[in-house]
């Protein structure tokens, strides 16, 4: 197993860039499952930018047949998806809830991950 963590700007810039080294990680991964890999990063540094505060992190593991990837910013407040999704936002964890094998969240954080395919060997 590799893994990858870089700090992102607080910038729109910075999904682009995510969703690139997503990408780049998730070489090994089915055609679709690196379209939901790429489209589940934009979607956490987009609420990170949005609602999070301070630095925003991204790190990455994989291995052969497995992604993890991991968004998280200095904020503290609960994060769960929107119970009024619409025309203004709230799809953003709704997404990643029906495109993950895993995901979730880091108790008091907005630690935000996902995973694809199976379950990482154990470090």
């Amino acid at each position: 197993m590799t893994a990858f963590t870089t700090a992102l700007p607080r910038s729109p810039a910075s999904i682009k860039h995510a969703r690139r080294l997503v990408a780049d990680h998730a070489a090994t991964l089915g055609a679709r499952q690196q379209g939901d890999a790429v489209l589940m990063v934009s979607e956490l540094v987009t609420n990170a930018l949005v609602h999070g505060t301070g630095a925003i992190s991204l790190r990455i593991e994989h291995a052969s047949e497995t992604l993890r990837v991991e968004v998280s910013d200095e904020g503290n407040v609960a994060v769960s998806p929107s119970p009024m999704a619409g025309a203004h936002g709230g799809w953003g964890l709704r997404l990643v809830q029906q495109l993950a094998d895993e995901w979730g969240v880091l108790e008091g954080s907005t630690k935000v991950w996902f995973r694809l395919g199976p379950p990482l060997p154990a470090s």
